[in-house]
């Protein structure tokens, strides 16, 4: 059994709890073969509290590793947050690389009027409630996106290993290797996939190439 780690960011406790219940419900809304498909995945559903600070929530999302996250747009009853739901998608999404997360909203025209979010990860809370189509949908979701963002992590680690044998012959290598580094520090593991040592290496001649561009540019003049 897999089991994808869901966080439920809300400011009405009684929705969460809605929510909560039907994520523990999995896919057994789905038409037979999609169930099927899916019987061997369940969610694991945890409450995030809305924090004055967007960044003790991208704390908490990797300290308890969190696999995907369902953000309510309207955070409006903590006096002290100072953000909407897509200021939060937004910037957990800039901390975390593509990083899969959902808007849930009942306030879709503001939302449309007022933010610019990909309509792909929103959905009407309401129908989300009344709607059994509409569960699936937002389940299914979740669990190919996240089975998306761990194969993508696992094959940017790949990548990094067949180039690293080739460091340092060609810049494009040098490059793509950092390139790569980069994105697995901004993953939800947050870690390098190369050694501080080669990384420096690296970093030192993508300066030393710098260097002689600029001075060959002064040159020129």
């Amino acid at each position: 059994m897999k089991t994808i780690k869901i966080g439920i960011i809300d400011d009405d406790n009684s929705k969460v709890t809605q929510i909560m219940t039907y994520l523990l419900y999995g896919m057994k809304d789905a038409s037979k073969p999609k169930a099927d498909r899916y019987a061997n995945i369940k969610f694991d559903v945890v409450e995030i509290e809305p924090t004055p600070s967007m960044e003790d929530i991208t704390s908490i999302i990797t300290e308890q590793k969190i696999d995907a996250v369902l953000i309510d747009y309207n955070l409006s009853s903590y006096a002290t947050i100072s953000y909407t739901g897509v200021q939060l998608a937004k910037y957990i999404q800039e901390k975390f690389f593509e990083f899969p997360l959902f808007i849930l909203t009942s306030y879709e025209d503001e939302l449309y009027e007022q933010e610019v979010f990909d309509a792909y990860q929103i959905f009407d809370f309401e129908r989300y409630l009344s709607e059994p189509l509409e569960r699936v949908e937002l389940h299914y979701k979740l669990i190919e996106q996240v089975t998306k963002y761990q194969k993508q992590i696992e094959l940017w680690k790949d990548e990094i290993k067949r180039l690293l044998p080739q460091k340092g012959k060609n810049a494009e290598v040098d490059t793509r290797i950092l390139e790569l580094d980069g994105k697995l520090e901004k993953s939800i593991d947050g870690h390098s996939a190369i050694p501080d040592a080669v990384k420096h290496t690296l970093q030192s001649n993508k300066l030393d190439e710098l260097i002689d561009k600029i001075d060959l540019l002064l040159k020129e003049e």
